[in-house]
């Protein structure tokens, strides 16, 4: 491949979004799982304390979230890591779903 054919093809990958724009949107999308988790942590708290219950629907959803993105990291980077993580949240979230659909059952 010489220079010219490598400069194509980066200008084709950087066609949709520069590289500010890449940034960005992984810092948002790293904070909006930090305040997921707060707001999760509040939910089970609150729901703790009044209800006197433990809601794991709240991470049921949280938990999905962080292994898909976990897991389309791995993908992208083949780290083991990022897939060893994706496959413990999912199957966390796989529990915890089929303890919610249980309660519902009962």
């Amino acid at each position: 491949m010489n220079k010219e054919e490598i400069l194509e093809r980066s200008r084709r990958e950087n066609e949709k979004l520069d590289e500010r724009e890449r940034d960005a949107l992984a810092a948002s999308g790293r904070m909006a799982f930090l305040v997921g988790g707060i707001i999760c942590a509040l939910i089970i708290v609150l729901e703790w304390n009044f209800r006197g219950r433990m809601p794991t629907e709240v991470w049921t959803v949280y938990a999905s979230m962080y292994g898909t993105n976990e897991l389309v990291q791995y993908f992208r980077l083949r780290k083991v890591s990022h897939l060893i993580f994706a496959l413990l949240q999912l199957a966390l979230a796989a529990v915890l779903f089929g303890t919610f659909v249980m309660g519902l059952v009962r």
